[in-house]
């Protein structure tokens, strides 16, 4: 029996509703009237190496092109865990489909082959002028993880056995989402809404710190360099500060509204003991003084205070940062040995 044949039938347990490739046919189900939205398959992006499991790309999650994942499904009889992935690119670019090929597609095997779901998530990006800066991809990512969960049935997933993993604004937006408190809105009517933002742990790598440039870079990740704002913006550009918090000038940057909404994104003053396991790592670039957009965005000195400010907290983590390596307290542990271990735990 093959894969496709084989979801289909364990789909009948589950009372949902799946088109299968095979043949083309829509199998209805006794509940039917229950089931949340119909999964399309489609031929895997990556060799799967013999793992049992289906791929449905672009499920929408809310009203926008952007915003939409795909997911790999392993064939199991039980509901599974599930890796998030979420995509890097500055908030400016960047795509869910990074984790197929020569990036993360050995990674993804591994993960199936231990019965746990992937799921890679697109979100809209900032563009200059549209007001809303980086909330606006961070809220897309949030509802992607609130919506994975309202149809947990439908992808056979323990809802309550979720981790992520980002890199650079991925990563960042994983670390947003779990140093928040739970940012499900119970009386909403929405009902994707009222689905929990809270996770088991987190993988981040080349991640930033905080989103607050101002506040967090140049007061404590560069703080020893004596790092302006004048020298990221000389390097990175006005307009991309500004747009970042949904500012057009130097003068609406200069505002209350715009200190508040750095607030909103500072994930090392929102880390508290409730928080998931950190698994962090940033060792792509020097321990030098930052110079160029990269060394901005990817300093080692992200996951140094990010270890800094989780130990502080009471927030578990481990960290492997430095280039050359400063500090490892992973034991070996990469990224997918620690997910793997969040959804054991």
């Amino acid at each position: 029996m093959n894969t496709q044949s084989t979801l289909c039938m364990l789909a009948l347990a589950l009372t949902t509703v799946l088109s299968c490739s095979d043949d083309e046919a829509t199998t209805v189900f006794p509940e039917a009237q229950d089931t949340l939205i119909e999964l399309e398959f489609a031929s895997s992006p990556i060799n799967l190496q013999g793992v049992d499991a289906l791929f449905a790309p672009d499920i929408s999650y809310d009203q926008y092109d952007k915003t939409t994942f795909d997911v790999f499904l392993p064939n199991s009889s039980s509901p599974t865990g599930l890796v998030i992935f979420i995509h890097g690119g500055g908030f400016t670019g960047g795509d869910k489909g990074f984790i197929y090929n020569e990036n993360y597609d050995e990674q993804v095997v591994a993960l199936l082959s231990n019965d746990i779901a992937v799921a890679t998530l697109n979100y809209r990006l900032i563009e200059t002028g549209d007001g809303e800066g980086v909330l606006k991809s961070l809220n897309d990512s949030k509802r992607g993880l609130q919506y994975i969960r309202y149809i947990h049935n439908e992808l056979n997933i323990d809802k309550n056995n979720i981790v992520l993993f980002g890199t650079s604004a991925g990563a960042s937006t994983a670390l947003w989402l779990a140093s928040n408190n739970d940012l499900r809105e119970a009386n909403s009517a929405d009902l994707v809404l009222q689905e929990s933002t809270r996770v088991k742990g987190i993988a981040l790598n080349a991640t930033q710190s905080s989103l607050d440039i101002e506040t967090r870079w140049l007061g404590d990740v560069f703080d020893e360099f004596g790092t302006s704002l004048d020298d990221i913006i000389q390097e990175v550009g006005a307009e991309s500060v500004y747009s970042f918090y949904g500012a057009t000038t130097q003068e609406e940057y200069n505002t209350p509204e715009v200190e508040g909404y750095r607030e909103q994104v500072d994930m090392l003053a929102l880390l508290s003991s409730d928080d998931p396991e950190i698994w962090v790592k940033n060792t792509g670039g020097h321990n030098n003084e930052p110079l160029t957009t990269g060394s901005f965005y990817h300093h080692p000195f992200h996951a140094r205070e990010i270890k800094a400010f989780a130990d502080a907290a009471g927030v578990e983590n481990v960290a492997v940062y430095g280039n050359p390596i400063l500090f490892d307290d992973t034991n070996g542990e990469d990224f997918v040995a620690f997910l793997i271990r969040k959804i054991s735990e």
